[in-house]
């Protein structure tokens, strides 16, 4: 029980993308050639956009509940929270438009918005994991990337897969979700982010 809540809280979609950016900057890809202060930039972008502000928003909701001002129930912070993803992500797409060789990490914050749409639609009738939407997602761009050929990210696309299963074990031993929704989430994640990634 504790490995498994360990596991769902060092892979929270919140991190999933900080995770994914600085695999993509420091693996030996085309990207690692970038100096060190666009390095430090796209990963501050990242962190404020993926996991600050959402932080931040959810504490925020967790004290107005808290306060009595405003009741949200669980599914109802789910949606809320969700939400303030999707407008971070769009956020963060528009702050990588300065730099037109960040091409590809706008893609992602693309793809990372069109998740949360995802998942928006499908948590009004279904409890979807959102932990497997983004490790579907992650995993989704390290296959686009490796079957295109533009860098090698085997070993971290192995490894994403690897993370994808023990996620999938550890929000099942919690109770969080059933198999189908385990699996709709990470297959949802994996064709929207796909999708995105060739598309858009």
């Amino acid at each position: 029980m504790r490995l498994s809540r360990a596991v769902s809280a060092v892979f929270h979609p919140c991190l999933i993308p900080i995770y994914a950016v600085v695999t993509v900057l420091f693996t030996g890809t085309v990207y690692s050639y970038y100096t060190m202060r666009v390095k430090f930039y796209l990963i501050w972008v990242v962190v404020l956009y993926a996991a600050f502000i959402p932080m931040l928003a959810y504490y925020l909701f967790k004290r107005l509940d808290g306060l009595n001002r405003v009741s949200i129930d669980r599914r109802r912070l789910r949606m809320l929270m969700l939400m303030v993803g999707a407008v971070c992500y769009m956020l963060c797409a528009v702050t990588l438009l300065k730099l037109p060789s960040l091409l590809l990490f706008r893609k992602l914050a693309t793809a990372a918005v069109l998740c949360e749409l995802f998942c928006i639609l499908a948590v009004r009738w279904w409890n979807v994991s959102l932990h497997l939407a983004a490790i579907g997602a992650v995993t989704a761009l390290f296959v686009m990337l490796n079957i295109v050929g533009v860098m090698s990210l085997f070993w971290p696309m192995v490894a994403a897969i690897v993370v994808a299963g023990l996620l999938a074990s550890s929000r099942l031993c919690l109770g969080r979700h059933d198999g189908w929704e385990v699996l709709a989430g990470f297959a949802g994640g994996f064709l929207v982010s796909s999708l995105s990634l060739l598309y858009i």
